[in-house]
């Protein structure tokens, strides 16, 4: 019976979410909004909600919830490392695993937040037009997913995250930001990877349902590979979607 109220309140919640985003982005197009502003407005909005929510949540509880964050953390693991260990896993895997997660899962958890309301404000962005294009003219179809092409300068956060890792004495603050930094570039210029291949497997005209494994094939196993595409892109514009500079008129 838990586990079944459990699983209707996450939907709910899910829901919400959703729901919150695609009134934003529909009031976006409405509006007249570029459709990269649009996504952005969506992703924003869920995350001044989730900001909000957790000083809500902060000031009830009447106390700092970081550390209330760093007990669950460390009974959760503390079940993960004797399941590991029972599992015959070496210790200094174990310690290796450990301290991967909690640089990149827990100290980076603003980011994986920021992430995902980026992704639910660009599911948004596709059901509100789908929803108002054929409701109106004055909201168009939507890009193409594999149409979609990161802004170049945004390659700079990636570098600035990398350059703060390598500087900065390790679980300072700067080193914790940029923790933060590489989590959500890597998962934009992911992203953009996946937006990449789908462009080749669309000219490839590959099935659907080829498509579809191809994808979770790809973010299980070699999601790296997708992330570098998409940096790379930054430099050779692999589906050569980028504006070529104008040319210069000859003068008289």
């Amino acid at each position: 019976m838990d586990a079944v109220v459990d699983f209707f309140l996450k939907m709910l919640v899910a829901l919400v979410f959703i729901g919150l985003t695609t009134l934003t982005a529909s009031w976006s197009l409405l509006r007249g909004f570029k459709p990269r502003v649009v996504v952005l407005m969506g992703a924003a909005t869920l995350a001044v909600f989730l900001g909000a929510l957790f000083l809500f949540m902060q000031s009830a509880l009447k106390q700092d919830t970081l550390p209330m964050f760093q007990q669950y953390f460390a009974e959760a693991w503390k079940n993960q490392a004797q399941w590991m260990t029972s599992s015959g896993v070496a210790a200094d895997k174990i310690a290796m695993l450990r301290e991967i997660i909690e640089k990149y899962f827990f100290q980076a958890f603003p980011s994986w937040i920021a992430v995902n309301c980026l992704i639910l404000g660009l599911l948004a962005y596709y059901l509100a037009t789908a929803i108002l294009s054929r409701v109106t003219t004055r909201v168009s179809k939507a890009i193409a997913f594999r149409e979609w092409v990161i802004p170049e300068p945004l390659v700079f956060g990636l570098i600035i995250g990398g350059i703060l890792k390598l500087f900065f004495r390790e679980n300072s603050a700067l080193d914790i930001l940029g923790n933060n930094f590489l989590v959500f570039f890597v998962g934009l210029y992911t992203l953009g990877g996946l937006s990449i291949i789908s462009f080749f497997f669309h000219k490839w005209r590959l099935p659907g349902f080829m498509r579809l494994f191809s994808y979770i094939v790809l973010l299980n196993l070699v999601f790296e590979t997708v992330c570098c595409f998409g940096v790379l892109d930054v430099w050779f514009d692999f589906r050569k979607l980028k504006a070529a500079p104008p040319t210069p008129e000859p003068t008289a």
